[in-house]
């Protein structure tokens, strides 16, 4: 059995090998799923500010 083979296989799951390069792109993508999540989270915190200050206008009272 060739050893670099072996490296190259994390572990064997139910539906087959899962190879080291599986796992380190599959960490990317969750990271730009969790950074275009944050991006949106931030997006819409600016959004609701905003409307805010627009709307916290001075009322007069009588």
């Amino acid at each position: 059995m060739n050893l670099s083979w072996m490296f190259l296989t994390a572990f064997t799951s139910v539906m087959g090998e899962v190879k080291t390069e599986d796992i380190s792109h599959s960490l990317e993508l969750m990271g730009k799923g969790m950074l275009g999540i944050f991006v949106v989270m931030v997006l819409i915190f600016l959004v609701i500010v905003i409307l805010n200050k627009m709307g916290s206008g001075k009322k007069k009272e009588k």
